[in-house]
């Protein structure tokens, strides 16, 4: 019997945490994440901008695939320059004369219809408003021009 009214004794003195000790918590909890949240932000940009970076990559690597598997029927002296941009992709000769056969199989690689339907994830890759990808039978193969955001130097993809 004296065991049974310990128990009951002691369950009533177990009143748990103050109100004052989880305020204490709350607000060393609010202080780190203020601490860590400010350092996690520019690391999430950096990343937006890699996965920006590495869509125009894979442009250009559509480019040259467009390029090599249509190279019996494109003349091998010629450069041909692909852009993106508002108004939709064009592929053109150094000529100005287009060149459908390179269009077609480029915007069937990766399906895209101008600028505005690539999904940058970036502040400045938002800002891009034109991309142009020239194709050569030369060293470099492909080379790439980024317009728009200041920054837009940012946007480097080794050539090819």
């Amino acid at each position: 019997m004296k065991m049974m009214e310990k128990l009951k004794a002691k369950k009533k003195d177990n009143k748990g945490f103050s109100l004052v000790e989880l305020i204490i918590v709350i607000a060393i909890m609010a202080i780190l994440v203020g601490i860590v949240g400010t350092q996690v932000v520019p690391y999430i940009e950096r990343s937006r901008k890699a996965k920006d970076i590495q869509q125009i990559s894979g442009f250009c690597t559509d480019a040259m695939t467009a390029y090599s598997s249509n190279a019996s029927k494109l003349d091998a002296t010629e450069t041909y320059t692909i852009t993106i941009d508002s108004t939709g992709v064009t592929a053109v000769d150094s000529t100005g004369a287009a060149s459908s056969e390179l269009k077609s199989s480029f915007t069937e690689l990766n399906s895209i219809s101008n600028i505005s339907s690539i999904k940058f994830e970036s502040k400045s890759g938002k800002a891009i408003t034109s991309i142009t990808i020239t194709c050569q039978n030369a060293k470099p193969m492909i080379s790439l021009v980024v317009a728009g955001p200041s920054d837009a130097a940012d946007f480097k993809v080794e050539s090819k």
